[in-house]
């Protein structure tokens, strides 16, 4: 089923994307509270110097600011000396086609098949995301992990495993909080169905963990390891979590970004279909502790990996599913 007819949809859908990818570029352009444009480029020319004044980790995650540099040294050459913003706006624009359109095929991996229902979701998905830019400047390397994980999640559910490897590689690169991508091939079927994990997918897993673990070290040793800086002062888990817990601003910032969409999920988790179970249990649980326990949490684009990847999907499911049957009588679906 399709919007319009096969020969155009292609088209709508994109038509659709760079609309959204305009929104967000736009209110990430304009909205980031407290932290200039200026500023944004100071930050990329220390970590490319070395001397990023959050050394750990921002120093530690290298993939975007090596791609950057690339895209401003391509616009420096066809436009010199004008518009030192625009490889930035660029990037970020990227960014935001490849997260719709990954999230769109995912969406049909789950066997989400209304394509209204598939436009109301990458809808939702571009008002979090543009929600979530609270005292935060582009922060490249944190949608590089939505789209990261989400690519994970396409490959796992069209069975071809072997892509963990090299995704593993580049999200390691890209981000620390990339580390259950590796997990994410055994989880299903060690939390649910023991029945169909090979030794193919342990070889996998254990395989993309080496990986992760070789980019982690490797990258410390590269640049010399120094201990986490605090934000605000703060250093132990305690000071964080106490900090996020009695920051009244956090709890809106939450709101704004995931809704009650994870109360769906939460609601609806028996009927999910093994994948989407797995990865909750998965990553949810730890996701939020570790971020805050380690992170400021009124920074919610923190929280749009568990977002993209399992509530909205997860909603879009149980829509879907109640709908058809309620309509048709028939029993539920595994993925």
């Amino acid at each position: 089923m399709t919007l319009v007819s096969p020969r155009f949809d292609k088209w709508i859908w994109f038509f659709m994307f760079l609309l959204m990818s305009l929104y967000v570029l736009y209110e990430h352009a304009t909205s980031c509270l407290a932290i200039t444009h200026a500023v944004q480029i100071e930050r990329h020319k220390n970590i490319m110097a070395g001397t990023s004044e959050f050394y750990n980790p921002w120093q530690y995650r290298i993939l975007s600011p090596y791609i950057l540099e690339g895209f401003i040294q391509f616009f420096n050459k066809i436009l010199p000396g004008k518009f030192e913003m625009l490889p930035y706006l660029f990037f970020k624009f990227i960014q935001n086609m490849l997260i719709f359109y990954i999230s769109f095929y995912y969406y049909k991996a789950l066997q989400i098949r209304n394509p209204i229902l598939i436009f109301a979701g990458l809808m939702l998905l571009c008002y979090t995301i543009s929600n979530s830019v609270f005292q935060s400047d582009f922060s490249f390397n944190t949608y590089f992990d939505i789209i990261f994980y989400l690519l994970a999640a396409c490959v796992i559910l069209h069975k071809k495993y072997y892509w963990i490897l090299p995704i593993t590689f580049f999200a390691a690169v890209n981000r620390e909080t990339s580390g259950f991508i590796p997990l994410m091939v055994v989880a299903p079927f060690l939390l649910f169905d023991r029945s169909m994990l090979t030794k193919d997918k342990w070889i996998i897993t254990l395989s993309s963990l080496a990986v992760f673990a070789a980019v982690f070290v490797s990258i410390r040793l590269y640049f010399g390891f120094r201990e986490a800086e605090g934000i605000h002062g703060m250093r132990s888990p305690l000071a964080y979590l106490k900090f996020n817990l009695t920051f009244f601003r956090m709890y809106p910032q939450l709101f704004g970004t995931l809704g009650l969409i994870p109360l769906i999920t939460l609601f609806g988790f028996r009927r999910l279909p093994l994948m989407l179970k797995s990865w909750c249990l998965l990553i949810v649980p730890f996701w939020f502790v570790i971020h805050l326990a380690k992170s400021t949490a009124m920074e919610s684009r923190l929280f749009l990996v568990p977002q993209a990847l399992i509530f909205i999907p997860a909603m879009l499911w149980l829509i879907e599913d109640y709908y058809r049957n309620h309509s048709a009588g028939e029993p539920l679906r595994k993925v």
